[in-house]
């Protein structure tokens, strides 16, 4: 059984000397300013959640969201989750010391986080790297060359993985332990505890994972802190919020793309307010006198959100025990009183939106844009690999070397395959949608005039 007083840990990934606490901030509201200082926050701007570039334009428009305004919207929903469990928790005495604002920040922070590892070009993004190394003859011979837990993370390229890495590791100034979150938030943030170096059969969700082989030990100190069960080698169960983090996410995302959708006449307004009124149970004296598609959209969503919000806490609430012994979970919205109407809602997501209007444009500028990276850089440095000096490259390969040093801050390049392998797939995950387009123009020459 799980221990509260483990879960809400302050102790800092990397942090060997304690400091004195803030008077005015707790620790985990330290957590967020942390990372909506990071570089990693500010690229969020540029990653499509969505609607992603389309051929006559590299823009989505300007009323839709990103992945910036998503994962703040997500924050506020995962705010407020939070303060409804800690509520929960005071009243039944499962917790002292704290208040329900300590633990709506912990959700809050894991929740402004939980997209921090996106790829250019979201999802498809992903799909596109995980290609290219499983089906790439490049990629099959640089494979053979590396430890079987990495080939299995490059076929499986995994967002909620790297976000951790980018948290743990890349970001901030620190030598150790990247921005030094406390282990609660980084808890809180880890949907997916458990490795991707493992075959997918073993893995509780086999085609999700958020922990990569390089961040395994790091893992282990969050987990050693905030006590999670390790239930199989290199596999623990979920911290309790991290399940309010999921499903901050999920009340955002069922909700607000349809709000998108009917902006981008993937959908009807008739068709969105079907989906919605359910949920919404608009006042009819209210509704009527709204104005505009906008208007009733925005009173729509609004109270959607809030319905499920609270439906999720019950679930929670009932879920608690369960949750706390470590047993295996469902999803909080798949308990929701709401269940089928949110099936309705992610059908036609899928067929409508994910699956309808310029998606196959922007699967076609992912593959596209993410295959000359990779064919570009890869090829150069394997060619390295045999070399003892740079000067031995042709002048393409150096002005390509040169490029990818640049975009990296101008520090040197491992030889070593793994080493080289881990800092590109660190420089292209990172990069914003634009970026990547920018990048592959250039790497890819004439075929891109």
């Amino acid at each position: 059984m799980m221990r509260w007083r483990d879960l809400l840990s302050t102790k800092r990934l990397g942090q060997r000397d304690v400091r004195a606490a803030d008077e005015w901030r707790s620790p985990f509201e330290i957590d967020v300013d942390r990372f909506v200082f990071s570089s990693a926050f500010r690229r969020l701007q540029a990653k499509m959640q969505v609607h992603g570039p389309s051929l006559d334009s590299t823009e989505p428009g300007d009323y839709v969201r990103n992945r910036l305004t998503h994962s703040i919207e997500v924050s506020r929903v995962g705010r407020s989750l939070g303060q409804l469990a800690g509520k929960h928790l005071l009243r039944h005495g499962a917790v002292e010391g704290v208040s329900p604002a300590d633990i709506g920040h912990i959700v809050l922070a894991g929740a402004i986080t939980h997209d921090v590892g996106q790829t250019p070009f979201s999802h498809e993004g992903e799909q596109a790297i995980a290609s290219w190394w499983s089906g790439s003859a490049i990629g099959q011979e640089i494979l053979a060359g590396l430890p079987e837990e990495l080939r299995w993370e490059l076929c499986d390229f995994e967002g909620n993985a790297f976000g951790f890495r980018l948290l743990t590791r890349l970001e901030g100034w620190q030598p150790d332990g990247g921005l030094q979150l406390t282990a609660a938030t980084l808890g809180a943030f880890s949907k997916y505890p458990w490795s991707g170096g493992l075959p997918p059969d073993q893995r509780p969700i086999a085609r999700k994972y958020g922990i990569f082989s390089s961040e395994l030990a790091l893992f282990r100190e969050v987990a050693a802190a905030t006590g999670l069960i390790e239930t199989a080698p290199n596999v623990w169960c979920r911290h309790p919020l991290a399940y309010l983090t999921e499903a901050a996410d999920d009340i955002c995302y069922l909700i607000v793309d349809i709000e998108d959708a009917v902006q981008v006449g993937a959908l009807s307004f008739a068709e969105a307010e079907e989906l919605l009124a359910p949920m919404a149970a608009p006042e009819t004296a209210v509704y009527c006198t709204l104005d505009g598609v906008v208007r009733r959209l925005t009173y729509l969503r609004a109270r959607a959100i809030a319905t499920l919000l609270t439906d999720a806490s019950d679930v929670w609430a009932a879920l608690h025990d369960q949750i706390l012994r470590g047993d295996p979970a469902p999803e909080l919205l798949a308990q929701s009183r709401f269940r089928s109407q949110l099936t309705r809602i992610a059908e036609v997501s899928h067929r409508k939106i994910y699956r309808g209007g310029k998606r196959p444009e922007t699967v076609l500028i992912s593959s596209n844009t993410l295959s000359t990276l990779l064919d570009g850089y890869a090829a150069t440095l394997l060619r390295r690999e045999s070399t003892k000096d740079d000067n031995e490259l042709s002048v393409r390969d150096r002005a390509v070397l040169d490029i990818f040093s640049r975009a990296r801050g101008g520090t040197p390049v491992a030889r070593d395959r793994r080493g080289w392998v881990t800092e590109l797939m660190d420089h292209i995950a990172c990069l914003t949608d634009r970026a990547a387009l920018a990048e592959s123009k250039t790497l890819g020459g004439p075929i891109w005039r």
